[in-house]
């Protein structure tokens, strides 16, 4: 059978999800593949999303300062949480939630559910990552604080879709969660995946820089600070905030798209990176070995400027245009 391109795309942790493989598996082989996926999605986001009452998550954050049983999945976010948070040296810190409604991000993103119910951290208190404690199967955070890995958890669950699709017949694939992307292989032409970059004056399109994907798997993840619709944003204020402060970051950086090994490395430092500013941001990706990015800022003068780091870029000429539209 011919190879062929299979995409299919749901709303899940509060954003569209599109997952695209290319095979030549049979029909019923590739719904059991994306049965799979799907499956893993939804019971991640029912695990962790910090804005459902019954999730893990929510249930750990109830009860601090003691040992709490945690399931083997959290344990793993949690020690990756802890470890890119020191790696950061703590512009990462999944403790920042009070902060983060403090700002005005409390309700749901979702369309339906901007009126549910949210549990308020505003009272509690930003500890450092350190702060984390894991044991065997259990784990702690500090008495008066709260845990989001809402920082981390997408690019997290890529990584996890990624192994899953292992043990499949995929010629190649690229998983979209939001802003973080994941990619291997190539397309159903055998070429490399290329992939388009928002724009940051105007997200609903790209820019004229493409990035190339190597066939032994990339990651590509966007952070920037829009302001979210339906949230009590104050003004000039955002999602993206800085652990020293713990406000909204002063930056000049309006996206950051970073390209790494994984998911998981690229989600947390794009948002890094967006905290740090255009002037910081060169050596602190090359510390954490990132080689490629796109930094899209805004001088002091209002005018717009990219800082381009790195090989895997390139400006799209209009022969590549349609490729890019399909492969994006």
């Amino acid at each position: 059978m011919y190879l062929r391109r299979i995409s299919q795309t749901k709303f899940a942790l509060g954003c569209d999800v599109s997952l695209t493989i290319v095979t030549n598996m049979a029909d019923d082989e590739v719904d059991r593949c994306f049965q799979k996926l799907w499956l893993q999605v939804y019971i991640f986001e029912r695990s962790f999303s910090r804005f459902l009452p019954k999730s893990e998550l929510t249930t750990f954050n109830r009860t601090t300062g003691i040992n709490i049983p945690i399931s083997p999945e959290f344990k793993s976010l949690l020690i990756s949480a802890k470890k890119l948070g020191q790696q950061t040296d703590g512009l990462y810190n999944p403790f920042i939630v009070p902060a983060l409604q403090k700002a005005g991000y409390k309700k749901s993103a979702v369309p339906g559910y901007e009126r549910d119910r949210q549990t308020d951290y505003t009272s509690r208190r930003v500890v450092g990552p350190d702060c984390i404690t894991i044991g065997g199967n259990w784990a702690k955070i500090p008495y008066g604080t709260a845990l989001d890995i809402g920082g981390c958890g997408k690019g997290y669950l890529a990584d996890q879709l990624g192994r899953t699709l292992k043990d499949y017949d995929i010629q190649g694939y690229w998983l979209s969660l939001g802003g973080d992307i994941l990619t291997k292989g190539s397309d159903e032409n055998e070429n490399n995946i290329s992939l388009d970059i928002q724009s940051s004056t105007d997200p609903s399109r790209t820019t004229d820089w493409i990035i190339d994907c190597p066939t032994d798997g990339y990651a590509v993840a966007t952070s920037g600070t829009f302001r979210s619709k339906g949230q009590n944003i104050q003004k000039n204020g955002h999602h993206i905030i800085d652990p020293s402060t713990q406000q909204p970051a002063k930056t000049d950086i309006r996206l950051a798209t970073i390209c790494a090994d994984t998911a998981l490395q690229a989600d947390v430092l794009a948002t890094c990176t967006v905290i740090l500013g255009s002037k910081k941001a060169s050596t602190f990706l090359k510390k954490n070995g990132i080689k490629t990015a796109l930094l899209q800022c805004i001088g002091e003068n209002g005018k717009s400027f990219e800082k381009i780091i790195g090989s895997n870029i390139h400006k799209i000429n209009s022969a590549e245009l349609a490729g890019v539209a399909q492969n994006a």
